[in-house]
């Protein structure tokens, strides 16, 4: 039991890194969207301040790269759980 509350404890604090302080985005700006830059921000920081030439740099969450880093966050603690379990037989 003490295992299974370690790896959750582990696990909420990837997660919390991952979906609230390394908020994966695409930073955009201009009337057409012109694509600048991928960059890790935290979640707070989504709205820019920062302006180019006359247009404020917008931030795109990407919501594909998101998912795909907490599922292999997900999947890499669940296998670390699964090696270290004790044995019940």
């Amino acid at each position: 039991m003490l295992i299974k509350r370690i790896f959750l404890g582990i696990y909420l604090i990837v997660i919390t890194v991952l979906g609230v302080l390394k908020v994966p985005v695409t930073v955009v700006w201009g009337r057409e969207m012109k694509y600048e830059s991928k960059k890790y921000v935290p979640l707070w920081e989504l709205q820019s301040e920062q302006k180019v030439g006359d247009f404020f740099e917008a931030y795109q969450l990407d919501y594909l790269r998101l998912l795909f880093e907490l599922g292999i966050a997900t999947l890499i603690v669940y296998v670390l759980y699964l090696i270290f379990k004790p044995d019940t037989e």
